[in-house]
């Protein structure tokens, strides 16, 4: 319930357009190939695919953040 809201919470987050989604460790090479194929502009489009579980978009949503602290960072 908790990984619901704050998915719901983060819906709108942009998905950088580099993001490689290979440097998401735990996703599967299935969704790797579908979010590789579709580019997801947002969580949101993300959730909308068919496949994508609330696991797999917890693991994109927290590279996203790791990636935006370790810009703040530099």
């Amino acid at each position: 319930a908790k990984d619901v809201l704050a998915l719901q919470k983060d819906e709108n987050k942009v998905i950088p357009v580099n993001l490689s989604y290979d440097q998401v460790s735990g996703l599967s090479t299935e969704l790797r190939t579908k979010l590789d194929k579709i580019k997801p502009d947002n969580m949101a489009q993300a959730a909308r695919i068919d496949g994508i579980t609330p696991a797999a978009l917890m693991l994109i949503l927290a590279e996203i953040k790791r990636r935006d602290l370790a810009m703040k960072a530099s």
